[in-house]
């Protein structure tokens, strides 16, 4: 009987600990102690690593001195991005799953330390320093936890075989010997062959580890299927229509394309160019390795299914949210449909479909824009160029008219506002939906269909004389029009005529808010959430000098990871590591000086500078750069909404201030000119979306510190005095 309470309660404890993705989704976050690569001097690690080097006797230890310095840094830069997640549900899976792989050899498992990353990106990799990263991209895509088994034993064998520094070495080797004056066709052909030879001995070497454990073997080939269609979403479901249709809306089959297009096959693809084998070589090599194995009563599963499937469906809801990040509304709105048929009652999910409409109709009105520097470039790409059943989707967007989109859209949202009246998001965008059909200059008068009465040979009774009624009375007696003629046969076959019909009539919230005909609202007048676009952008005058531009008076800021860069061209490693993480940690003690000295409240906020203690930090930082992201995705004054967090709000009042600096400096030299020496500082309303303070300035010379101080002081003074 003890047995059987102490196992109910274990039981009861770990369901307690997981999401219940049946009704909402929290993104996913780092928890605990921060291990020692978050919080460690990486100066002080490099140094301890090429004094062991020197112990050693090796004719390749100047290359591999700066492989140290290089890959340490680099592996600090990811860590310490925000996008790492440590100790959180699906890192923690992931290890259990390397404790099956490595149960054998516990020397080599103590060596490794596996993440998580925050990237939609279908990949996986790992350093010689025994860094193995799984993106969540990858692990959303993957269709069983064998699959996955087999993926994290290709990456340990890439450590194990030491593939990492002896790549970087060879390729070193080889760029000083000026590839013996061979083209750059042939120099590139040259290292795709070398990495292919690398990757074609970790399938290997890998498999080799895979088959000591239990696991399926043939998953080991299908795995990569999953490699070879992770261009397609995780799981290709047809995208229908009545997703979005209602009693009274009925979308035209016009928009959609009676056939989609079939998968190509690209997997015999030419791989000259390529770091990796074609996925047609990679399953040939691991079938041969399988047909002379016993299979027999070996599983897809030793951990979990159960957990394995809970995790995949983690990795699948924030997905959802990178691609938010990304600003690729349509992937967003594609993955967040195919899991709101396994959770139709999640909230999360009717949020992300949401935003995803309202950013695709303030795409297509030309509010949203993409540049050569953004993700998606051009902007959505043609349905003609998509694949399978999420070309349905891409053609409903190119082919409905921009003011039906936003019509689909707003009874979208606004019938999720009335699904979850508490959550704030959905209410403002709903609103903004209400601004741009403003913007359209339509009213309800454009939702009521001319009717006539049964048995009459007229077509219609007019309704002019509703049209003529001054709007604040056309509202209401429209409204008890649509009441009194519910029998009325209907003439008019415009198909979104009656797709408020049931709002109009039963919500006083709708009815109020639609705009009246004639309405000259504009979305600029908006004071909804902070995350909802204004859509006019502040004039600029020639007369401004827009390097030293403040708008309003600043007090305080959170201060987010000042940068200090030294690059030369003219010399072979390019950066300058070490002498940068120097500048920078004297920087950052010069601008919280001058901040002190103007009594200028500054909290900064910087992954480099936390205690192990401090995941928190670490938390609100990524939630901050995040925001970053999807921010500097798009042109500088675009006010595009940031539609990837919601946690903006907590931020503002755990810190006191909606106002965050980003501070650096960049001293360059070039290969051929004079030493330039770049300064930035920027602050940003996070509340408002806006920037309130600018100040480039480009100085011809050295970085020096009073040159630097100079600028701090004058970034700051500024703030405290605004023009």
């Amino acid at each position: 009987m003890i047995k059987y309470f102490l196992l109910i309660v274990l039981f009861s404890g770990t369901s307690f600990a997981q999401q219940n993705l049946k009704e909402n989704f929290e993104p996913l976050k780092s928890s605990g102690t921060l291990s020692d690569i978050f919080t460690q001097n990486i100066r002080n690690v490099i140094k301890d690593e090429i004094a062991e080097l020197d112990k050693q006797e090796d004719k390749d230890k100047l290359i591999k001195k700066t492989y140290l310095t290089e890959t340490n840094y680099e592996i600090e830069k990811i860590v310490k991005s925000g996008n790492t997640l440590i100790n959180d549900e699906i890192t923690n899976y992931l290890n259990k799953v390397v404790d099956v792989v490595l149960k054998n050899n516990q020397t080599l498992r103590n060596e490794l330390h596996v993440y998580t990353l925050k990237s939609p990106v279908v990949n996986a990799y790992s350093y010689d320093k025994g860094y193995v990263f799984i993106n969540i991209g990858l692990i959303a895509q993957a269709e069983t936890e064998a699959q996955l088994a087999y993926i994290l034993s290709h990456e340990i064998s890439h450590y194990i075989k030491k593939h990492h520094i002896n790549g970087y070495v060879d390729t070193k080797k080889k760029e000083r010997n000026g590839y013996d004056r061979k083209s750059k066709t042939d120099i590139l052909i040259e290292k795709c062959q070398y990495s292919k030879e690398k990757e074609s001995e970790a399938d290997v070497e890998g498999f080799k580890l895979f088959e000591q454990t239990n696991y399926n073997l043939k998953q080991a080939e299908k795995s990569f299927d999953v490699l070879q269609y992770a261009h397609l979403p995780f799981e290709l479901v047809e995208f229908k229509k009545s997703f979005f249709e209602t009693e009274n809306y009925i979308i035209p089959n016009r928009y959609f394309l009676k056939e989609v297009s079939s998968i190509r096959n690209n997997s015999n693809e030419d791989d000259t160019k390529h770091t990796h084998p074609n996925t047609a070589k990679r399953k040939v090599s691991i079938a041969e390795l399988i047909r002379n194995r016993d299979n027999s009563k070996r599983v897809n599963y030793i951990v979990s299914k159960e957990e394995f499937e809970y995790i995949r469906d983690l990795a699948r809801m924030e997905l959802c949210r990178l691609y938010l990040k990304r600003r690729d509304y349509p992937n967003a709105l594609y993955a967040a449909y195919i899991l709101s048929h396994k959770y139709p009652q999640n909230q999360y999910l009717t949020e992300v479909i949401s935003k995803s409409l309202y950013a695709i109709t303030l795409y297509q009105k030309g509010i949203i824009q993409y540049n050569s520097d953004s993700y998606l470039e051009g902007g959505f790409p043609s349905y003609s160029d998509i694949e399978s059943y999420p070309q349905q989707l891409y053609c409903l967007i190119n082919r409905m008219p921009k003011n039906e989109w936003a019509i689909m859209s707003l009874n979208y949202v606004f019938r999720a506002h009335q699904k979850y009246p508490a959550n704030k998001k959905l209410g403002a965008y709903s609103d903004s939906l209400f601004k741009l059909m403003g913007q359209t200059n339509w009213g309800i008068p454009d939702f009521v269909r001319v009717k006539k009465k049964p048995g009459t040979e007229k077509d219609s009774v007019a309704i002019d004389s509703l049209k003529s009624i001054d709007d604040e009375k056309s509202k209401t007696d429209l409204i008890a029009n649509l009441q009194q003629e519910n029998n009325f046969k209907l003439t008019d076959t415009v198909y979104y005529k009656e797709i408020y019909t049931d709002l109009f009539i039963n919500d006083p919230e709708f009815a109020s808010k639609f705009p009246a005909p004639n309405s000259t609202t504009s979305a600029s007048n908006t004071d909804f959430s902070n995350y909802i676009l204004k859509s006019h952008r502040d004039s600029d005058d020639s007369e401004i000098d827009e390097s030293k531009k403040t708008k309003v008076k600043v007090d305080k800021v959170l201060l987010l990871e000042p940068l200090y860069l030294k690059v030369d061209d003219k010399h072979h490693e390019g950066y300058k590591y070490t002498e940068s993480d120097e500048k920078q940690e004297e920087f950052i003690v010069t601008v919280n000086e001058y901040a002190k000295r103007f009594k200028f409240a500054m909290v900064t906020l910087d992954p480099g500078l936390l205690t192990s203690a401090e995941v928190d930090k670490m938390n609100d930082y990524s939630v901050i750069n995040d925001w970053f992201v999807e921010k500097l995705d798009a042109d500088e004054e675009d006010k595009s909404p940031i539609l990837n967090t919601d946690e903006i709000d907590e931020i503002i009042e755990k810190y006191g201030t909606q106002y965050v600096m980003r501070i650096g400096v960049v001293n360059y030299i070039p290969e051929n000119g004079s030493r330039m020496t770049y300064y930035y500082s920027y602050v940003y309303d996070i509340k408002n979306n806006d920037i309130v303070h600018k100040r480039n300035v480009t100085y011809k010379g050295k970085d020096n510190a009073n040159y630097v101080s100079t600028k701090v002081y004058e970034t700051l003074y500024e703030l405290k005095h605004p023009k």
